[in-house]
């Protein structure tokens, strides 16, 4: 009698690798790797296809995990992982986040923020450069012959006075080629920058009398009591003081109050010279209020004699005396003075009987 034989399916038993597929042939098995690991099937490891050929971006990072790896796409960069595309960060985001003065420049992943010519920064803060304090950072090149002004992201250079040129270069202007520079009777000399008028000893002139620096120092000698003596672009005068007038070696006092065409008291204020000078004084009834003269009201003020049965009534620098309604004036016989006659502050001693 024959024996009869059945095939043992040696997969049931679990015996390759958990990393691995089992295929039960006759008599025999057979283990094979999963995708993603080698080995001989009973025993299986892991393949890192980060380390080797994968299908990632060349701008992807590659993560290797069990079995298999994932693309992700690098910062600056937006896609799936097997294709990333750059992003343009200065046209997001208000300027790419940098200062709204600052230019943005994309770059592959990323992109830079430059501060302008005349600021200074990170790109993401700019600040502007004074170029003409003494310790910039971005020191100016303006001649030293001129001012530098400071401006927002620059500067600007101007010649100082007495030269000429663009601030960069700067010359002396020759004032003496003009020949009214200095008047009449006047010698002009340049100088670096500016000029001297030279005047002739003695002779007198709008700025005064000319005199030497010598008398200059000693100005009680040459020049007037009213008088000092001034320098004047290189020369020196004895010149009067205010308020008095003349040639500097002789002063007169100026009666300011005989002036014509010129008020030096306000309205209603009398005038009156003194040495050098003037004072002002207002009229009776009127009170110096700083700037003018001003009325004053006698009436509210209770400084007023009216009779009895009267009203005070201010007027212009002075007040009436007005007899009430059913009262004359006792010095008015005719009646001319009737009910609500005006007395004057030089006739309020009047009397305004019934």
């Amino acid at each position: 009698m024959a024996m009869g034989f059945s095939d043992i399916d040696e997969c049931a038993g679990n015996i390759c690798s958990f990393y691995a597929d089992c295929v039960n042939t006759l008599g025999s098995y057979r283990c094979a790797c999963f995708d993603g690991f080698i080995g001989n099937g009973l025993a299986c490891r892991d393949i890192n296809e980060c380390n080797g050929e994968n299908t990632c971006d060349p701008n992807a990072a590659c993560v290797n995990v069990l079995g298999s790896y994932d693309c992700s796409c690098r910062t600056g960069y937006l896609g799936d992982g097997r294709k990333c595309t750059d992003i343009d960060e200065c046209c997001q985001n208000q300027n790419g986040g940098c200062h709204p003065i600052a230019s943005c420049s994309n770059t592959a992943g990323s992109h830079n923020c430059i501060c302008p010519s005349g600021t200074e920064g990170t790109g993401i803060e700019c600040q502007d450069v004074d170029e003409c304090a003494d310790n910039s950072t971005k020191p100016h090149n303006c001649s030293r012959l001129a001012q530098c002004n400071n401006t927002d992201g620059s500067y600007l250079c101007l010649c100082q006075e007495g030269y000429q040129g663009d601030g960069f270069v700067c010359e002396d202007v020759d004032e003496c080629l003009s020949p009214s520079t200095c008047g009449r009777n006047l010698t002009c000399h340049n100088t670096p920058g500016g000029y001297n008028c030279t005047c002739i000893l003695g002779l007198a002139y709008e700025a005064g009398t000319c005199v030497s620096v010598e008398n200059c120092l000693n100005a009680s000698r040459a020049c007037h009591p009213h008088a000092a003596c001034h320098p004047t672009k290189g020369s020196f005068y004895c010149h009067c003081q205010g308020g008095f007038h003349g040639n500097g070696v002789a002063c007169w006092d100026v009666d300011e109050c005989s002036q014509s065409g010129r008020e030096y008291c306000p309205e209603f204020s009398y005038c009156f010279n003194t040495e050098g000078s003037y004072t002002c004084d207002c009229w009776d009834g009127y009170q110096d209020n700083g700037t003018h003269c001003m009325d004053v009201d006698e009436c509210e003020a209770g400084n007023y004699t009216c009779p009895d049965n009267s009203t005070c009534t201010n007027t212009e620098g002075s007040y009436r005396c007005r007899c009430d309604l059913g009262f004359l004036a006792s010095n008015n016989s005719q009646g001319v003075g009737g009910p609500g006659a005006q007395l004057s502050k030089r006739t309020s001693t009047l009397e305004c009987p019934v």
